[in-house]
């Protein structure tokens, strides 16, 4: 009887067995808005796709206003989002308006805010038998503080590196008072930055930190030194990627996933489509969703964008004005500056929408330049679309964004301290006649689409962290599953975190092999002095011989 001819190959089964795995995620964000909350629902989505059960706790009613995000179930901290949840109006014009201050975002932290947005995420973690916890980092420490006293599994999201994990002394940012990239500082400014300034901020989140540890003990939380929060030893999802972020060795559980964008974004409508045509040298302007500067710098910008349309530098202008009060620019107006004109759009080069499809703006070919003010959705976009940026940070990660986006190649930088209408003019020109900055742009758009898959990536180390737990976790009485982050991730953990500091750096075995060489060294020099010192005895003793036997 003739055998069967077995298939010469096989194909290998890529399919995963999700049956039994935890399911549950709650996902939080204390400060929200697009920014914080757009990328990690990129990455709910997917989850949601491959069958987990997802709920969302923000400020703002984010899902239920998107397109792209309405079956993501969101329960809503408070009506507004943004800076305007950690601060009052007047600590957010002081945040928006003066130089980078840590001490006035720790001042800005509220007691009150903690303690409810720490019972609101535990009500809802019960409610929901959330077997994960997915914190965005920015001043959330209720999240991760909340999954180390339930011990679930946590997961952090950040767009900010520098504002997250402990980086190496080159890195650094404009926020801390620093740039991005030490690399090329004098002796003095590395020894400030390393020094000097990194004490100074450590004694101002001393406050901080210490009224923190008092509302922990009362909620029953353990204290922590840490002003970064609860994030050792835990996976980190990191919203940024090679080329526009400054390399340096991350440890495993430090994972580049961004850039996240959605894959669709919504269309020009018929008018911006028409302004847009009309229109081949725009500059499109706009400073986010929740961002404010001073009337003064606003009337600036304006009166900049009338001189360069006169001096025909650029053709058209579309502004997105949302958070801009309109109220507060009019006694700028006068028969010099047509500000009631733009304003009520009857000024035909510059059109004014509350909001913008911004992306769409970005991607059309008539769109050449982009005032921004640096957050991370914005400076994405611009990259994914190849269009140069004129910079204007405002506050936190704003800084090491522009300067980053600067030594990219991309972009220049303006001060919301200084600003004139001859620099914005002048950096301007610069941007749309130097063919470095398109040129640079189009670099790094390809590494941005390149990356730009990696919000998949994301979701399968949430999925990872969710099946270890299913094995390492122990049920308590009532059922539920408790893990120990130390031994959830054990596979990510470097030794040396395990090691203790001096182990870990290997310091006693340095340190012993520098007491061994000092001591070898300094005993064959003693065993050399020695000697040296009996041949000058016997040489002392020989002339003294020769001297007696002479008499």
């Amino acid at each position: 009887m003739a055998k069967s001819k077995l298939p010469k190959f096989i194909q290998r089964d890529s399919s995963l067995n999700r049956i039994n795995i935890p399911k549950n995620i709650l996902a939080t964000s204390y400060i929200g808005g697009g920014s914080h909350v757009a990328p990690m629902c990129e990455i709910l989505i997917i989850l949601m796709d491959r069958g987990y059960n997802v709920t969302l706790v923000a400020p703002g009613n984010f899902t239920a206003k998107s397109d792209f995000y309405r079956s993501i179930p969101q329960i809503i901290t408070e009506e507004k989002s943004g800076f305007g949840v950690i601060a009052n109006k007047e600590q957010l014009k002081k945040i928006s308006f003066q130089k980078p201050d840590v001490k006035l975002m720790s001042d800005a932290f509220n007691r009150e805010n903690y303690i409810k947005y720490y019972n609101l995420y535990r009500q809802t973690a019960e409610e929901i038998n959330a077997d994960l916890l997915f914190c965005d980092h920015g001043m959330n420490h209720a999240c991760f503080d909340l999954a180390s006293k339930l011990e679930k599994p946590v997961v952090g999201f950040s767009s900010s590196p520098s504002f997250t994990i402990t980086s190496p002394p080159y890195k650094s940012d404009p926020f801390f008072g620093c740039h991005v990239n030490m690399e090329n500082e004098s002796f003095y400014e590395r020894f400030k930055c390393a020094i000097v300034i990194h004490l100074q901020n450590i004694w101002t989140m001393t406050k901080f930190i210490y009224n923190l540890n008092n509302i922990r003990a009362d909620l029953g939380v353990e204290p922590h030194w840490d002003p970064r929060g609860r994030i050792n030893n835990i996976l980190i999802l990191l919203n940024t990627f090679p080329g526009y972020e400054i390399p340096s060795a991350m440890l495993p559980l430090h994972q580049e996933v961004g850039p996240i964008l959605p894959d669709t974004f919504p269309n020009l409508n018929p008018e911006l489509d028409s302004f847009l045509n009309a229109h081949p040298r725009t500059l499109y302007f706009a400073l986010g969703t929740n961002i404010i500067t001073s009337p003064q710098n606003i009337v600036t910008i304006l009166k900049s964008f009338l001189e360069l349309i006169n001096q025909n530098i650029i053709d058209g202008v579309i502004w997105a004005t949302v958070k801009v009060d309109i109220t507060e620019l009019m006694p700028f107006s006068n028969i010099n500056f047509p500000l009631s004109e733009i304003l009520n759009n009857n000024y035909p080069h510059i059109h004014i929408t509350k909001f913008a499809p911004q992306f769409a703006i970005l991607s059309h070919e008539n769109t050449k330049i982009f005032l921004s003010h640096g957050g991370t959705i914005s400076a994405y976009e611009s990259i994914y679309t190849a269009t140069p940026i004129l910079a204007l940070p405002i506050t936190s990660d704003h800084y090491g964004n522009s300067e980053k986006l600067v030594l990219a190649g991309i972009a220049l930088g303006i001060s919301k301290l200084n600003l004139t209408v001859d620099d914005i003019i002048l950096k301007i020109k610069r941007l749309l006649s130097e063919v470095s900055f398109k040129k640079n742009a189009e670099r790094l758009q390809f590494i941005a689409k390149i990356n730009s898959n990696r919000k998949y990536k994301a979701a399968d180390l949430i999925e990872m962290m969710m099946n270890t737990a299913k094995y390492d976790g122990v049920k308590d009485e009532n059922g539920n599953l408790r893990i120990n982050n130390n031994v959830l991730q054990r596979d990510w953990i470097t030794p040396d975190a395990r090691m203790g500091f001096i182990q870990g750096k290997y310091i006693d075995v340095y340190g012993t092999f520098i007491i061994i060489v000092v001591a070898l060294v300094g005993g064959f020099n003693y065993i050399l002095l020695k000697f040296i010192g009996f041949l000058y005895t016997k040489h002392k003793d020989r002339i003294r011989n020769s001297k007696s036997k002479k008499e």
